[in-house]
């Protein structure tokens, strides 16, 4: 009994001093940081080091009224057990403001008398995306950044991982996009990460790219340029625990905005613009009605700006947005419903409202699930506008010209024979222009129903809708044409006439500015392509009129230069001469044949532009196939 009365005391001692070790191997971080962290932001775990490498954690900002919601987490989805955060001016290195609205696994930190300008964590327990309110001093004008130390486990930790910057003035508050170049000396403990130089030498040029596919889903325009790393507007979407990250970026953009959608089309859609007005980045929400967007107040806790900038051209914004928002009395659960992206971008605002996607626009061509990443987000397919420009050209730069030309200058050329019982002008000239009326209405038919509608948006659907019309109404008014002779007969060439060269002239119009919409994906240089076109038709033109002036002096009867001139009595076919080519027949015969060469030429190259656009993209994986054949 007494060995072992003797064994109890000793016994006691060492659970005691176990128990003591345990609890020194524990305490350093359960019940949070101690004050004495303030300074140094190095956590007291024994023998341990901060890591030297980037960190997979990241301090997202986002304003309210007068207050700054902060989100700790990981883009990759990765718990971290401790944490420690302030706010500190980057002037001065003073703390500032205050910590509230904490969750249950975290705490007040007073490293400052009576202020509660710390915050850290309660419980060693695995944590995601903790949210924390911020609030500045009622008169403080200042740039801050928050400052954290965040610990993945006991012995894995990160030390000065930092917010972008933030300036206030007197609660009014503005988000950088970038973290800071820091002034003042730092008050945590090194080591702080920064890029070595080889890693800053291989860095891709634009950070919005990092992680497409792999951690983020990225879409933008045109096709294939998220992996060439040069859109000219594009949308990521990263999910984050409770809440989705978006991030747009725009080149020599206004606005740039990201829609929610059941299909590829507009219309009962949930819009997110950022806009840039004044320098200042703003975020605005808006509800596609149909073709029509108009202006919405954000409903509440559904959408916040994290982040804004305009700089050197480029216009990018970070906003968060919750799984579940109802937005007109629609609901949207990104958790739960693939949506289609729609995307715009543009270089003109208007008052409470943005201007014309004239940068331009694209909807993904699959709907899917935000939070699936791997497969891309393809654009939707652009076959019937490809198909319409291409009809559109053959019709008004190859057909129209031609059967035109043949018409006004060549109705005593190859009279000699005829086709199908008529003169070779008119059956060859009813043959072109009846293929650009069909032409012409199928086109105009095909982009209706892409569009579901038509629009005065622009000028080329405005002066493209002048062209169809007068178009359609031309073989109605041939087929009441007076007989020659007729007291009218005069009346209706002269109307056949104008209307058919306002058509075409209407035509080549609605084709310029065709060139300069975003949707056809057009090189600037089919400008000089169209140009080199206009000018070789009216020189055309001025050869066949001098030609036919010349004929007129030589001849017994005069070439009809212009087709209302066939109600003189002289061009009766009864005249002696009518069956024979007036002079200088080979001559025009000449004009004729280099002339449809070269229209076909030019049509041609345009089509295959317009039909394979963009060029660019379609010749590199052209010559990409090649090369692995």
């Amino acid at each position: 009994m007494k060995a072992r009365s003797a064994m109890r005391p000793t016994l006691f001692l060492t659970a005691l001093s176990c128990l003591s070790l345990c609890s020194h191997r524990a305490t350093a971080s359960p019940g949070g940081a101690p004050l004495s962290t303030c300074n140094t932001l190095m956590p007291l775990h024994a023998d341990k080091h901060p890591q030297s490498s980037s960190p997979p954690y990241q301090l997202l900002p986002s304003k309210g009224q007068g207050r700054i919601r902060l989100i700790m987490g990981s883009p990759k989805g990765e718990g971290f057990e401790g944490f420690l955060i302030l706010a500190r001016d980057v002037d001065t290195g003073e703390l500032v403001g205050e910590f509230n609205n904490l969750p249950e696994t975290s705490r007040h930190l007073e490293c400052s008398a009576g202020l509660k300008n710390g915050v850290t964590h309660v419980k060693p327990e695995k944590k995601h995306n903790l949210e924390i309110d911020w609030e500045p001093p009622a008169d403080y004008e200042g740039t801050i950044i928050f400052n954290s130390t965040i610990c993945k486990t006991w012995d894995v930790f990160w030390v000065g991982v930092e917010s972008p910057r933030i300036t206030v003035v007197k609660r009014s508050i503005d988000i950088h996009s970038s973290p800071p170049t820091i002034t003042f000396p730092r008050v945590t403990t090194p080591p702080y990460y920064s890029p070595t130089p080889e890693n800053l030498d291989n860095a891709p040029t634009n950070a919005f790219y990092e992680g497409c596919g792999s951690t983020k889903n990225c879409f933008g325009l045109a096709d294939g340029c998220v992996d060439q790393k040069n859109c000219r507007a594009a949308v990521s979407v990263l999910v984050e625990g409770e809440r989705y990250i978006f991030e747009m970026q725009a080149t020599d953009a206004q606005y740039v905005a990201v829609g929610l959608s059941d299909d590829t089309k507009m219309g009962d859609d949930s819009v997110v613009e950022c806009e840039n007005r004044n320098d200042r980045v703003s975020l605005q929400m808006s509800w596609n009605e149909g073709k029509r967007n108009r202006r919405i107040a954000k409903p509440s806790n559904s959408v916040d700006l994290l982040s804004g900038s305009a700089q050197d051209g480029i216009l990018t914004c970070r906003f968060s947005r919750n799984k579940i928002t109802v937005v007109e009395g629609r609901q949207f659960d990104l958790v739960s419903k693939p949506y289609h992206l729609l995307l715009a971008a543009g270089s003109s605002l208007k008052e409470g409202s943005v201007g014309y996607h004239d940068i331009g626009k694209a909807s993904s061509g699959e709907p899917k699930l935000l939070s699936d990443v791997g497969s891309g987000l393809g654009s939707a397919s652009d076959l019937l506008i490809r198909i319409h420009g291409g009809l559109m050209l053959a019709s008004w730069i190859g057909t129209a010209s031609v059967g035109m030309l043949l018409a006004r200058y060549y109705r005593q050329t190859w009279v000699a024979s005829q086709l199908c019982g008529k003169d070779q002008w008119f059956a060859w000239h009813r043959f072109f222009m009846f293929l650009t009326w069909s032409m012409t209405l199928a086109a105009f038919v095909i982009i209706f129903v892409e569009l579901e509608s038509w629009s005065s948006a622009t000028y080329h659907a405005s002066v493209g809708l002048a062209t169809t019309i007068l178009c359609f109404i031309q073989p109605f008014m041939a087929a009441m044409r007076p007989h020659p002779g007729a007291p009218k007969r005069a009346l209706f060439n002269w109307a056949h006439w104008f209307v058919g060269n306002a058509a075409h002239i209407c035509g080549i119009i609605a084709i310029f500015f065709a060139v300069r919409l975003s949707k056809a994906k057009l090189p600037e240089w089919v400008d000089w392509i169209l140009v080199a076109y206009v000018a070789f038709h009216v020189l055309t033109h001025l050869v066949l009129t001098f030609a036919g002036c010349a004929s007129d002096k030589q001849g017994s009867q005069r070439v009809n230069s212009f087709p209302m001139k066939d109600v003189h009595a002289r061009n009766s076919m009864t005249h002696p001469d009518a069956r024979r080519d007036a002079p200088h027949a080979g001559l025009r015969k000449l004009v004729f044949g280099v002339y449809f060469v070269v229209v076909v030429l030019l049509c041609a190259a345009l089509v295959v532009i317009a039909v394979l656009a963009p060029i660019k993209d379609s010749w590199d994986s052209f010559t990409d196939n090649f090369k692995s054949n």
